[in-house]
């Protein structure tokens, strides 16, 4: 609902209050005339801008989080959650944020039975304060660049190679359960994006279940079939399922590489904690045009959190490749400077799959290995 139907089933106590927040001059007494002084003011640019201005690096993060995320209520527990993703690890109260933007008029509390116990966030709010939180970016934007990398599909093509090659060849696996990298460069030198097998002694570890023995595009290709139960590991070897026979006589489709794109959600939101966040403001600046990618990192960096081996800066470019990988962007390049924009597929899904709604992969799914065996 929009900011005047949320203030006519709010009270004439909170409808004062809210006027006082705002200087809003009105007859106490009539209900009508505290929400026309408050319309008249509560949505104006100038002091919406100044009101943000004057928040605390952790009260802008707690209103990123609230109206970055286009769900339409959120429970108390969802919101102190994002309370603690606000305070970043710093001392301070996770309920505080939420007092301070029930106070501003930024979220209003259900009047139903089905809806008293969640908090809603104006539909016109929402809307101003994303405007507003854009304006400084909007003339980055820039034409597309002479050079760009598009992979749309190209990932869902490689699923079902892969799943062909199962099929066609006798695939063994090591000891520690991966395929011999001989077969490995078989199998990447016909995909459509060419990997390498796995060479350095570094630590991997933290982003999907076989991360750990393949380069991170196949690794997630692997992860995905498995989990899908296209193929299963059996005394030593790969065996295609039924389901994923199946895979392999249908033409290409797009509801598979969405999948795999919420596969791949749910599998980084454990090293990258931030990512909903992260996807959603990629989201809005990558789209239309082509945005710089080093302004976009400075943008991100605050929601990047070291992840063991990894720092902000390497968590970014991977989420940048792995996004390229999927089809959801293209990167460009002109006069040597980076650019990212959404493709015709990563619109859709950004704008209708919501990053906050998928949950984690399960904690047995993933397996962590140390940094001896890695």
């Amino acid at each position: 609902m929009r900011m005047a139907d949320w203030l006519t089933y709010t009270d004439i106590e909170q409808l004062k209050r809210l006027n006082q927040y705002y200087g809003c001059q009105a007859d106490e007494h009539s209900k009508h005339d505290l929400i026309c002084s408050l319309l008249r003011h509560i949505h104006q640019k100038s002091l919406l801008q100044k009101i943000i201005n004057e928040l605390t690096p952790a009260e802008y993060r707690f209103l990123q989080l609230l109206v970055l995320d286009n769900h339409p209520s959120f429970t108390m527990e969802e919101l102190l959650a994002k309370g603690r993703a606000a305070l970043n690890g710093e001392p301070g109260e996770p309920r505080s944020f939420v007092v301070g933007a029930l106070k501003k008029g930024w979220l209003f509390p259900g009047y139903s039975l089905q809806t008293q116990y969640l908090y809603h966030v104006p539909f016109d709010t929402r809307e101003k304060m994303i405007e507003l939180l854009l304006e400084p970016y909007q003339q980055e934007r820039r034409e597309q660049p002479s050079f760009y990398r598009d992979e749309e599909m190209q990932i869902v093509y490689d699923l079902y190679h892969f799943l062909e090659f199962i099929k066609k060849e006798v695939v063994r696996l090591t000891h520690d359960g991966a395929i011999y990298k001989q077969q490995q460069r078989q199998l990447f030198q016909s995909f459509f994006i060419t990997e390498e097998p796995i060479s350095e002694k570094g630590p991997r570890f933290g982003f999907g279940r076989r991360y750990h023995l393949y380069p991170d595009r196949f690794s997630l290709i692997y992860d995905y079939a498995y989990y899908q139960g296209y193929f299963a590991e059996e005394d030593g070897y790969l065996s295609l399922s039924e389901t994923g026979f199946g895979k392999i006589t249908r033409t290409i489709d797009e509801n598979e590489a969405k999948n795999l794109y919420r596969f791949w959600i749910r599998l980084y939101r454990k090293p990258i904690h931030h990512l909903p966040i992260l996807i959603r403001w990629i989201g809005l600046l990558a789209h239309p045009g082509w945005f710089p990618l080093d302004r976009l990192y400075s943008i991100l960096k605050p929601w990047l959190t070291p992840f063991y081996y990894e720092t902000p800066e390497s968590l970014f470019q991977k989420m940048m490749r792995m996004l390229c990988h999927l089809g959801v962007v293209r990167l460009g390049n002109e006069d040597g400077r980076n650019f990212v924009s959404l493709t015709q597929a990563g619109c859709k899904w950004m704008h209708g799959i919501s990053a906050f709604r998928e949950k984690v992969i399960e904690d047995g799914f993933i397996r962590i290995v140390n940094e001896d065996r890695a």
